[in-house]
């Protein structure tokens, strides 16, 4: 075996020094031809190259001048001709080409392979020449650069000649030193060069060839002689792999299950841990794995588990049923060495080490995981939150609301008891968000949210509707005693004055109140009917309660269609100005006029101000009629004076949302400037009530 390893030694050695030699010749055939080719082409290169800038000055210091005649004596179009004529007399042997990537002759544009090269010398800015072996042929290609005689043509297009800006659109705004393109010199491989290698390579393989088959003599000589040798070295290397084998499937194993693993791994015998990996060490925050040995898992525990079992306990437990089922998995609270106490998920399994039955226990941190589960929850738990309850006020909102009454109608049914739903809608709130700003409105929502909250029952649903609507429900037994008692309640309430910002407020409440078997079975009959009781609270004065009866239901029938009717008026030009005299009593004459508003119902005929224009104040539906009044008003008046009748001061009634609009007072200036209309001619009236809401803001109006 030792005389079979120096030969093969002696052999790689002598086969590694013929191998170079015959490289090396290889090479030097290939440098003497590629230098050959490289003169060569380097000297087509710069004849052709030598006579264009020779040519380029000659036809510059001439001051030959371009137009479509002279167009073609260019250097441009010239050096094209002259490589052409060259390639053509050596029979396409060697084909010379000077192209750019942007050409401004079409037959000079580049192909593939020359654009490749273009990109080579502009990312190779130092390179002056390369030569490349493609297929059949060699090719030398050097990059040509705009120089001073070159940017008269290829400049700013702007000052280039006339004929060439008509005649070419490409191939301007280069700049002194730019890479225009190349000069290509394709040389074909020629046939002597190629039968030269050809003998070469023939040559080399047969001295290999003959070289190996010494080898293979020699070789089989040697292997005779140490026949005797390999035979017993075979017997003997059989034996060591086989145990090397044994060995390293062990260690295998161990490295894959043990120090491999990501998770925290020891084995158990008698409760005693008698083996372990690193990654359980750095888990449990120990030194060493000589700290683990001989420990017992409930030991490195707190002395009670997250569900109140005693940790010794329940691991004496976790170990039978993993020997009695063959597998357990379980949660358990494990304590780090700093005394930091971690969650974990264990794998136990009984398995058999050299003869013993163990414990394999497989031990995975699952702290962040239930940390992450947890947070998952709580933020399922906030958002769940925030599509079942007020934005402003934190109470259920309508779909949560929809939901519990649905419960409750169920629960009352099964119950055999009455069910209250109160509709409270705060008395004249507008007012208080168009004098005071919607801020103050917001607070004045989140104090009467906090007081109904203070005198429902846990079992009670309060919510929030929508704007300054709340709903009650609540369970009862006997449905007209208990709701009136509840209902002067949250009157008495509302009665309390708010303070907020230096306002005080003083609030009422309009209560409607529907039951359910008496007025209705469904949750949407409930809620509507409440909501038909509430205004009818609202007609009969506000700060009151009423009952839900059928009546009700045409009332706010009635009610939504004379909405949608003064809307419908708006549009079809129903409304009418009629015009009051105001006279001075002393003298008998007239001082002026009050605009008053009728509406002509193409139905109903004449309806009168005090029918429709509370629902207009309500319904935000004042702003627009008040001016249209104020309009048709102005330009009357205007009418008249120009006909020469005085009328006197115009006295138009305003109502305060009207006041308080940031709008009015532009508008009613543009109006004033359109009609001509002097501000001495007018007189506006606001109701002193509506006007003590907010008297800071009246008068700075």
């Amino acid at each position: 075996m030792r005389n079979m390893r120096y030969f093969f030694i002696i052999a790689l050695l002598l086969f590694i020094v013929v191998g170079y030699k015959i490289y090396e010749q290889y090479l030097t055939m290939e440098k003497t031809q590629q230098e050959l080719l490289l003169g060569e082409g380097k000297s087509l290169s710069n004849f052709t190259l030598a006579f264009r800038e020779t040519y380029q000055k000659s036809f510059i210091s001439h001051h030959v001048p371009l137009d479509n005649r002279t167009l073609n004596l260019l250097p441009v179009k010239t050096i094209g001709a002259i490589s052409q004529k060259l390639s053509e007399e050596v029979n396409g042997v060697v084909e010379i080409r000077t192209v750019s990537d942007r050409p401004r002759n079409p037959k000079n544009r580049a192909n593939a392979f020359e654009k490749r090269m273009i990109d080579y010398f502009r990312q190779h800015p130092g390179e002056e020449s390369k030569i490349v072996n493609e297929g059949n042929n060699f090719f030398y290609v050097r990059p040509m650069y705009i120089t001073t005689t070159c940017l008269k043509c290829h400049g700013k297009r702007q000052e280039a000649p006339k004929t060439i800006r008509d005649r070419y659109t490409q191939a301007y705004n280069y700049s002194l030193g730019d890479i225009r393109g190349v000069s290509s010199i394709r040389i074909a491989k020629s046939g002597l060069a190629e039968r030269l290698f050809s003998d070469f390579k023939i040559a080399a393989f047969t001295s290999s060839f003959l070289y190996l088959l010494l080898l293979f003599a020699l070789w089989g000589l040697i292997r005779k002689m140490g026949e005797m040798e390999r035979n017993y070295a075979r017997d003997l290397e059989r034996e060591v792999e086989e145990k090397t084998r044994e060995v390293a499937k062990q260690k295998d194993v161990f490295e894959t299950l043990f120090e491999k693993s990501s998770d925290g791994i020891f084995i158990l015998e008698d409760q005693q841990i008698i083996q372990c990996n690193e990654k359980i060490v750095e888990m449990l925050r120990y030194e060493s794995k000589e700290d683990l040995i001989g420990k017992r898992p409930a030991r490195l525990s707190p002395d009670v588990q997250p569900d109140g079992r005693d940790s010794l306990e329940k691991g004496d437990e976790m170990v039978e049923r993993a020997r009695a089922d063959g597998h357990h998995q379980f949660e358990w609270m494990h304590t780090r060495r700093d005394g930091e106490a971690f969650l974990a998920d264990v794998i136990m399994t009984p398995i058999t080490l050299e003869g013993r039955s163990v414990l394999h226990v497989v031990l995975r941190d699952i702290s962040e995981k239930k940390k992450a589960e947890a947070k998952l929850l709580e933020q399922k738990n906030a958002l769940h939150h925030q599509a079942h309850h007020d934005a402003l006020t934190n109470l259920p909102n309508r779909s949560l609301l929809l939901d519990r009454l649905g419960q409750g109608v169920k629960r009352a049914e099964r119950n055999g008891t009455i069910l209250a739903v109160f509709f409270i809608d705060v008395d004249n709130f507008k007012k208080i968000n168009d004098s005071l700003g919607h801020h103050i409105g917001d607070k004045v929502l989140i104090r009467v949210a906090e007081r109904l909250s203070s005198m429902t029952r846990g079992e009670d649903t309060l919510a929030r509707l929508g704007g300054d609507e709340f709903t009650i429900v609540t369970e009862c037994s006997s449905s007209a005693q208990f709701a009136s008692r509840l209902a002067r309640d949250i009157l008495d309430l509302f009665q309390e004055p708010i303070t907020i910002e230096g306002h005080t407020l003083h609030l009422s409440a309009s209560i409607g109140i529907s039951f359910y078997p008496q007025d209705a079975m469904s949750v949407q009959d409930l809620l509507k009917y409440a909501d038909a009781a509430m205004y009818k609270a609202k007609n009969d004065g506000k700060n009151t309660y009423r009952f839900y009866s059928p009546e009700m239901t045409r009332l706010l029938i009635e009610r939504v269609t004379m909405e949608q009717e003064l809307r419908q008026a708006m549009a079809s030009d129903q409304f009418r100005v009629y015009y009051q005299p105001q006279m001075d009593a002393t003298s008998g004459r007239v001082t002026g006029l009050e605009a008053l508003i009728r509406w002509e119902h193409p139905d109903k005929g004449m309806i009168l101000p005090d029918t429709f224009i509370p629902l207009a104040e309500e319904t935000g539906l004042i702003i627009e009629i008040d001016r249209w009044v104020m309009r048709t008003a102005m330009r009357q008046v205007r009418v008249w004076r120009d006909e020469g009748v005085d009328p006197g001061v115009l006295s138009l009634n305003l109502a305060v949302q009207q006041l308080m609009s940031n709008e009015f007072i532009p508008l009613l200036k543009a109006e004033m400037e359109a009609t001509g209309f002097l501000p001495e001619w007018l007189e506006l009236e606001v109701i002193e009530r509506e006007m003590m809401t907010n008297p800071e803001k009246s008068i700075e109006r």
